[in-house]
């Protein structure tokens, strides 16, 4: 049994009480509450942004220049 058989078969069986409390979930959608840290500051918010970008393109070259 393939693997994505065996987790449709998985969510089949889910009682309703389970979907229905999955379905419950509800989050503010509103503007600076989208984010895992604050918004307030401009320069920050685009040092965080910009840090997170250059880790995860950065990583790669890191690994690769490691294992030479």
């Amino acid at each position: 049994m393939s693997i994505l058989l065996a987790s449709a078969a998985r969510v089949a069986r889910r009682s309703p009480a389970v979907q229905q409390q999955v379905r419950g979930i509800h989050f503010e959608n509103v503007v600076g509450k989208t984010m895992p840290f604050s918004t307030k500051s401009k320069p920050a918010t685009a040092l965080k942004v910009f840090a997170f970008a250059c880790t995860g393109f950065g990583l790669p070259f890191v690994a690769a220049a490691h294992h030479m």
